[in-house]
């Protein structure tokens, strides 16, 4: 679909692709072990065998034929073979495809159907989605992503290099996609360069939506959709027929293209570039190519959308936002609107100061790049503003330098002979560290990005060696300068009794990532967007520990919990030694409470309790009541010794790289006679 007069480049790929894969297909152990490790993402394998036969240098040539090979036959095997009719509802399938990326379950069931060649996956998202029109154009897509994905790593030279999740790449595209969709005016625009292979058309689309950093995924989504439906024009006369043995068919294919003269190979891929079916079934029958053709009119599509979207998307540098802490937003929290914010995994709300990161992407000589966060206020499940009103474009606000931690967003490495290896310089928005490169962002967020080879004042000398090497943090944001932080005054509240007002306390905000070119103008472009979390910064005032203690009631302030511990029998003579009797009372209160534990240390001992909460206790927000020996123990049952009575209250909050610990803890003490 290039913009390119002869379509040169994709001819001469697809010879020496065809040669590659002859040589490969001499021994049918070698291509079966090559297939074996394409399937198994085993990059290692891979080189290995390429090495022993000389064709290191074609990988990517021989893993854009297997993926377009894996396509055709994997997709027959979940959709079944292609209708007579099919859809050419690009709108309609864009919008499925938003639908099923808003989904985290529906997404989650794509990939499983795709990386686990999963019938019942496949069959149970068809039902689920009603997407049996556009099952065929549906499977292609995701296998297209994933095969993709299978390449990167496959012909990566870094033997540890980690396999991307195919369920988050589905959800980015599948939003970018949907972004589109919803201007059914901008979509149309860019449909119509599609099909008329205007790659510098869809490029200005694109640019218009404010989609340059999704811009690969986008026009590999039409790309996919477009071969799909170009191919069945092509070889409609010549149904694939139903494929016993995968690898087998695929060994045929290659030996039988690898037989075809480079002249016969050119005449039918040139046909196929300008979609010419007559030519194309002529040619087919004349080489005895029927059974292959819908294989191949895939292979040479894909390597028409490489070059296609090359041409839509150049080289740029890139940033995303992707996870908070160690979690991804899109996987591990219920951030859709709708929905929670919470953590899926154990139902934790953020706080503190949250590391927000995903990634910087840079190409020297593309023009440099800035970025910055923005949020915004909604109400509880996060499908509208705090006050109820609809959410727009001007609803966000930017995160502010004061709101901004130090963070180090990479370092600036230059080698150095033996001994000294290398030299560093750390990169660190909102640093003052002398020995560092700090970047102080703008007065509205803005944070530019260092070019790929620095030059001074960013490096100490000039030096071409110099790079900068980006890490994944982008901003470590401080959620306590939030409007909305509460705090509760416990004055008053002793052990065993209700706490203050311990009410969910949670406000909820989304978080996106803005992206432009330095030194242009307005919002910048969608670099990721979490729609909803729930953060709880709530400080609790005055709480009273180990009350009957001379001073205990002055209490602490600015605690993270409620955690009291009490006995009732040194309420009136807190300095008084215990002969008959152990009466212990406990509080603990957060908005998202925890394990909460009593415990009693001294001789024999630690000896357990049974929470026997009052009537008027909320479970997982404000427990008060009675702790009742349990295991066997009892009063009568201690020797006369000192013993420590703690109260152990855990907190469901994250900052999505730790959790608070060790559990907030009150003691007291007695002595027994």
């Amino acid at each position: 679909m290039a913009e390119e007069p002869t379509g040169r480049q994709e001819l001469d790929e697809l010879i020496a692709g065809a040669a590659a894969l002859g040589t490969l297909a001499e021994n049918e152990e070698v291509f079966r072990a090559a297939v074996d490790a394409f399937r198994a993402q085993d990059g290692e394998s891979m080189a290995s065998l390429l090495a022993r036969h000389g064709l290191t240098e074609r990988c990517e040539i021989i893993c854009r034929w297997l993926r377009s090979k894996e396509t055709v036959l994997l997709c027959l095997e979940l959709a079944g073979p292609p209708d007579e009719q099919v859809s050419r509802d690009a709108l309609g399938f864009a919008r499925l495809v938003a639908k099923i990326a808003a989904d985290e379950d529906l997404v989650e069931l794509l990939a499983s159907a795709v990386t686990d060649r999963s019938r019942e996956a496949w069959d149970e998202l068809i039902k689920q989605t009603d997407a049996a029109p556009f099952r065929h154009e549906l499977c292609h897509w995701a296998s297209t992503v994933y095969y993709r994905l299978v390449c990167e790593v496959v012909c990566n030279p870094q033997p540890t290099v980690e396999r991307p999740r195919l369920a988050d790449e589905l959800t980015a595209a599948g939003n970018a996609v949907g972004s589109l969709a919803a201007n059914a005016e901008l979509f149309a625009e860019a449909e119509k360069a599609v099909v008329a292979d205007r790659c510098l058309g869809l490029q200005d689309v694109l640019e218009r939506a404010t989609l340059g950093p999704w811009c690969r995924l986008v026009c590999e989504w039409f790309c996919s959709w477009r071969c799909f439906l170009r191919c069945i024009e092509l070889c409609r006369e010549f149904p694939l027929p139903v494929v016993e043995s995968p690898i087998a068919e695929m060994l045929g294919f290659a030996r039988t293209t690898a037989a075809l003269p480079q002249a016969g190979l050119e005449r039918l891929a040139a046909a196929a570039l300008r979609g010419d079916a007559e030519a194309v079934g002529d040619l087919a029958k004349e080489f005895g190519y029927e059974r292959y053709c819908l294989q191949f009119c895939h292979w040479v599509c894909l390597l028409r959308c490489t070059r296609f979207c090359f041409c839509v998307c150049p080289p740029r540098s890139l940033g995303v936002f992707t996870k908070i802490g160690g979690l991804h937003y899109a996987t591990d929290v219920h951030s859709a609107p709708g929905s929670t914010g919470l953590t899926i995994a154990d139902a934790r709300a953020f706080y503190s100061t949250l590391r927000l990161n995903g990634g910087l992407s840079l190409v020297d000589g593309a023009p440099l790049i800035e970025y910055r966060f923005e949020t915004v206020n909604t109400n509880a499940d996060g499908s509208t503003l705090a006050d109820g009103t609809p959410i727009l474009p001007t609803s966000w606000q930017p995160v502010v330098p004061a709101q901004i931690a130090p963070t180090e967003i990479g370092e600036f490495v230059r080698p150095r002979p033996w001994p000294l290896l290398q030299e560093e310089v750390r990169v660190v928005v909102n640093g003052t560290a002398a020995g560092d490169f700090n970047i102080t962002p703008s007065a509205d967020g803005w944070i530019k990005v260092p070019p790929m080879i620095p030059v001074p004042p960013m490096v100490p000398v000039p030096d071409p060696n110099w790079r900068f090497y980006p890490g994944d943090a982008l901003i470590r944001f401080m959620t306590t300068t939030l409007p909305g932080t509460a705090s509760v005054d416990e004055t008053g509240v002793v052990a065993g009794a209700s706490a203050n007002a311990p009410l969910m306390t949670d406000v909820h905000y989304g978080v996106r990532m803005r992206l432009r070119n330095q030194g242009t103008s307005g919002s910048g472009a969608d670099a990721g967007t979490c729609s909803h979390i729930a953060i709880n910064n709530t400080v609790y005032n005055n709480v009273s520990h180990h009350p009957y203690w001379p001073g205990g009631l002055f209490g602490a302030s600015n605690e993270l919990a409620v955690s009291d511990i009490g006995v009732e029998e040194l309420r009136l003579n807190p300095c008084s030694t215990l002969s008959d009797s152990l009466t212990v009372k406990f509080t603990a209160a957060h908005s998202h409470l925890g394990a909460v534990t009593a415990e009693l240390q001294g001789p024999g001992g630690p000896f357990a309790f049974a929470l026997a909460p009052d009537l008027g206790s909320t479970a997982g927000e404000n427990l008060y009541g009675e702790a009742v020996p349990t295991g066997g123990w009892s009063f009568d049952s201690l020797a006369p010794c000192a013993y420590l009575l703690s109260l152990s209250v855990e907190v469901l909050l994250t900052t999505g790289d730790s959790v608070p610990y060790p559990p907030l803890t009150d003691y007291i003490a007695f002595c027994k006679k």
